[in-house]
């Protein structure tokens, strides 16, 4: 991967937004220390680094996305492919996944998340779902469940594995979930609707159908103004579920199956069948 220097990405951002030297400088030092920043005689101070990329209309992830010759790097790509994979259906992008995995060394995030690609293919290819569980549940056990601050990359990897515990284990990991985003992580959207589904699948296994209503509702409007109407859709369903209204479960369904839903639809229509 080439990464560009400090001073050369600021001056090829600075150029390419027709933005002069004198307008980043102003009120903070002189356009020569613009230029001495560009061709690498200082540094840029830190209390001003913040300011400058405002300026420059970048934010600090994009800047080091630009340094890198618009490219991320090894574990920014894994993480940004391993949040994409379906289960059932793409059992060589997993395996992919792990060779790259295995290239990058000492990196906690990297050591679970090749966990649950193995986990993956346990489940997709050897139907073994027991195995699977048992090799992704010390995620939880020996580490995150100690830890009193979760990234975002905790977050998105306990949603990955909810499937390998207990309900109450569940039911624990999905409350400090949704605390942690409504706390610290809001614009997490997407992911606390995925968490609150997965919420109310819990509920609808132990047929606690008032519970699962409410996660679901809460959901549901999340998905709704997100645009993601495939979440939308499954929300609804398992919405009539609840009401017992297996007919309109069923539409809801259908249309999933008709937007090419996969695997989400042909999941829900066997979730359907187990409450006829």
């Amino acid at each position: 991967m080439i990464i560009l220097e400090f001073g050369e990405t600021f001056r090829k951002i600075r150029l390419g937004r027709g933005i002069s030297q004198e307008a980043l400088a102003k009120d903070l030092f002189s356009r020569e220390t613009i230029s001495k920043i560009e061709s690498g005689k200082i540094y840029c101070p830190r209390g001003n680094y913040d300011v400058l990329l405002e300026r420059l209309g970048v934010g600090d992830l994009e800047f080091k996305y630009i340094q890198a010759n618009y490219s991320f790097t090894p574990k920014e790509k894994i993480l940004y492919q391993l949040f994409d994979i379906s289960l059932s259906t793409e059992t060589d992008k997993i395996k992919q996944l792990l060779t790259d995995c295995s290239k990058i060394e000492n990196d906690s995030d990297i050591k679970r998340i090749s966990l649950i690609l193995q986990a993956y293919l346990l489940i997709s290819k050897d139907h073994d779902l027991e195995k699977a569980k048992k090799l992704v549940q010390p995620i939880w056990y020996d580490n995150l469940q100690k830890a009193k601050l979760f990234t975002i990359n905790d977050i998105c990897i306990l949603d990955m594995i909810a499937y390998a515990f207990d309900d109450t284990t569940n039911q624990k990991i999905i409350t400090r979930i949704l605390n942690e985003i409504d706390d610290h992580y809001p614009f997490l959207k997407s992911l606390k609707c995925n968490v609150l589904i997965n919420s109310a699948s819990l509920d609808l296994d132990n047929h606690d159908f008032a519970a699962a209503k409410t996660s679901l509702t809460k959901a549901a409007a999340i998905a709704k103004a997100n645009h993601q109407y495939d979440k939308l859709l499954l929300c609804q369903a398992e919405i009539a579920i609840c009401d017992h209204d297996i007919s309109q479960a069923n539409y809801y369904a259908d249309l999933l199956e008709e937007i090419g839903a996969e695997p989400i639809a042909p999941a829900l229509k066997m979730e359907i069948e187990s409450f006829t």
